[in-house]
Order: C-alpha cells, then structure tokens, then sequence
C-alpha cells in the first residue's frame, strides 16, 4: 500500500502523468530508473495492458514513436481512450506469439494485468489474482502486425506478458536484429504452468545477441523469496556502436 500511495504521489507532481490519471491510470514510474537514460525514438510495448508503461514511455521520450499491443477487449479499450489524441502512440489489439492465429487467454480479475495465455500455478497463491473467464485473442509474429521500416533506431522493446515470454521473443525475432534495448520482466518461480525462468530468458536473449545491463524491482515473497525482477538487456551490436562512438 504506502509503494502505491509512493507512485500515486509522484504521478500527481508531474504534469505529464496527469492525463493518466484522469483515465484512472497510473504510469509504471517504477521502471523510470532503468529507464530515463537512454536514446530511443522507437518504443514497441508488448503486453500494454491499459497503457501504463505507454505512459511513462511517452513521458520519457517524448519525440518517440510508441508501436503498443494488447490483445484483450477490455483494455485494449482503456488503451485507446488514454491515448485518443496523441498522433504517435499507436495500438495493435494483437498479442504476439510464434505464429498468425487464434488463441484463448485465461482473464484475471486484477484489470486484467495478470491475464495469461498461460494457466496461472502460483501467481494465485503470490498475488492473490484469480482466472474470471477466458477470451479468445487475435496472435502473430510482429512483424506480422508491423512493418519492420516502421521501426527507428534507437528502439526500446518492453514485454511484460505473464509468463510467455519465450513466446514472444521467439514471435519477434525478425525484429530483435533492430532492438537496441530489451526491457523484459522474468520470473524465478513459476507463476503460471511450465513458464521458461529468467534463466531461459537470458539463454534465449544471448542467442539473439542481447546482453544483461541490469536488474530492477525486483519482488521476495516471504515463502518463495526471490519471484521476478525486471531485466534490461542491450544487443552487442548497440553496445559496439556506443563504444565506437565515445572513443572518435
């Protein structure tokens, strides 16, 4: 509670939060550290919910282009009402996965923040969020959604997705090549039935040519410790170009 009241104090200091919360939504202010140092002027959030972390995009990178995707209604909807009048923010009611098609997602009763395509396992018992009904989705690689000459270096990718982030990296690697940084939430427990870890995740991403920069927010359970954390990752190449350019 006195973590919601912190967050909900500092969006009312700030003018640029305010239309946020006039919709009833607050910006994820939590990943500002992480976050307010880096160039970027493409902005892809996968798993955009309401549009929270849009919001604190928006705030930080003002000139960006915002490409968010969300595949449930109900959101999707909030999304769209938060953002109707901002001309570079734009919402893709999608999710993404490893192939175009249909697929169900279990609804969570929390504004839907902890919906999955995966069945919950001990998120219930963590968080207390519990499955309402499902909702059938529209799902695809990203570039299935966006065309890839959309994207202007530098570019953010977040993906917060509960539990399917394997998923997702996989349905954007056609993208990935572009990514300069990868902000992306894992789980050291499983949350939701036969999830990949943090260990799966940082394999994966090494694959890719992702690098670990950094950990944040991360939550202990008083039974389960450790649980998740947030993951910033910069690709090599990124990482080569800033090097090149410090030592001309």
């Amino acid at each position: 509670m006195l973590k919601k009241m912190g967050k909900l104090l500092e969006a009312l200091s700030s003018p640029s939060y305010w239309s946020g919360l006039r919709h009833g939504i607050a910006p994820t202010i939590e990943h500002r550290l992480a976050l307010q140092r880096l160039n970027v002027r493409t902005v892809l959030d996968i798993g955009a919910n309401r549009g929270q972390f849009s919001l604190l995009a928006r705030c930080l990178y003002p000139a960006a282009t915002i490409y968010a995707f969300e595949p449930l209604q109900r959101p999707a909807e909030q999304f769209r009402g938060l953002f109707a009048n901002n001309a570079n923010v734009h919402l893709f009611q999608v999710g993404i996965d490893e192939a175009l098609g249909d697929t169900k997602m279990f609804v969570a009763n929390d504004h839907h923040a902890s919906s999955s395509i995966l069945k919950a396992h001990k998120q219930s018992q963590i968080f207390g969020s519990r499955e309402t009904g499902e909702e059938t989705v529209r799902v695809g690689r990203l570039n299935d959604f966006l065309p890839l000459d959309s994207i202007r270096p530098p570019c953010l990718l977040k993906i917060d997705v509960q539990g399917y982030e394997l998923q997702v990296i996989n349905g954007c690697r056609e993208v990935l090549p572009l990514v300069d940084y990868l902000y992306v939430e894992c789980c050291y427990v499983e949350l939701y039935a036969r999830q990949a870890l943090a260990h799966e995740i940082l394999r994966r991403l090494g694959e890719f040519g992702f690098a670990l920069r950094g950990t944040f927010n991360q939550y202990c359970d008083p039974e389960e410790g450790p649980v998740l954390a947030d993951f910033l990752f910069q690709s090599l190449k990124s990482m080569a170009a800033v090097r090149a350019a410090q030592l001309k």
